[in-house]
């Protein structure tokens, strides 16, 4: 396995992350009311259980776009699966108060093997993520389907609350 330097795919990557998490922190503090939330739900190749959370900002002058940096981790059996994500979606008007979503961002995947003789890994990949949520009120839930393309790829599906 090469190191995390030298694998051309994860250094653009973590480039376009570094990029986009700099263009997200100078938004106007008056455009970027972050929601914040928790999450879980099943990574099925696993099929073991994952929490995570995340913050949900705006992006732009519009209300369609936003942010979506997250962390979840999943508890499998000989070790862990941890991921890294910074997603970016578009909300589609829907005039009602839930709202549909589809997009996609790079992730990172670290894999904790806890047996003798497996090395931890390390995998690039891209998420692919589509939900329908609740708009209003000061907790707000919601469901996600997400399919993670990397050298292992897998679907995840999960709910989790705003607030």
């Amino acid at each position: 396995m090469k190191p995390i330097r030298e694998d051309r795919v994860v250094r653009v990557l973590l480039f376009v992350s570094a990029c986009a998490l700099a263009g997200c922190l100078s938004i106007s503090p008056s455009l970027a009311r972050p929601d914040f939330g928790i999450r879980g739900g099943a990574y099925t190749d696993a099929e073991e259980p994952f929490l995570g959370a995340e913050a949900l900002f705006g992006l732009g002058g519009t209300k369609h776009w936003s942010g979506n940096p997250n962390i979840e981790h999943a508890f499998v059996e000989e070790g862990g699966l941890t991921a890294f994500s910074l997603d970016f979606r578009y909300d589609f008007p829907t005039g009602q108060p839930y709202t549909i979503w589809a997009g996609a961002g790079p992730t990172m995947l670290f894999r904790d093997q806890n047996v003798a003789g497996n090395a931890d890994q390390t995998d690039a990949g891209m998420n692919l993520v589509f939900g329908v949520g609740a708009t209003k009120g000061d907790v707000r839930p919601y469901g996600q389907m997400k399919v993670v393309v990397s050298e292992d790829t897998q679907a995840v599906l999960g709910a989790g609350i705003r607030f």
